[in-house]
């Protein structure tokens, strides 16, 4: 299943983001793959209660900064946000897609197990 995102009102960051959601193709850049896994990852650092109770670390600003991945850290903020549904549901109707929590669908390792069991 290819995605067939409507991209004209949508920024490379917002495109990115809506395929790391709906599951990247085998031959999506790995970087991008890379790229949001390290934005959880750093949110879910600077969230996470700190063992000696002292601040949390700083990643995602660090990440979010001027010579970085602004736009890209500003999305998953927004997508953590108090407002998330709202910006989810503007989001993929920009991009023309239905929402995928409507839906029960297999995650991408699960189609692509299923695809090679079939050919082996």
């Amino acid at each position: 299943m290819s995605l067939k995102i409507r991209n004209q009102d949508l920024s490379p960051a917002e495109i990115s983001f809506l395929k790391w959601q709906y599951g990247f193709e085998e031959d999506d850049d790995p970087f991008e793959i890379s790229l949001w896994q390290t934005i959880m990852r750093a949110w879910e650092s600077d969230n996470a209660p700190s063992m000696s109770g002292t601040q949390g670390t700083d990643h995602l600003s660090r990440l979010g900064s001027s010579n970085a991945y602004t736009e890209h850290v500003s999305l998953y903020i927004k997508f953590k946000s108090d407002q998330s549904d709202r910006f989810w549901r503007e989001l993929i109707t920009r991009a023309g897609l239905a929402d995928r929590r409507q839906r029960k669908t297999a995650a991408s390792v699960e189609r692509r197990r299923r695809a090679s069991a079939t050919t082996a």
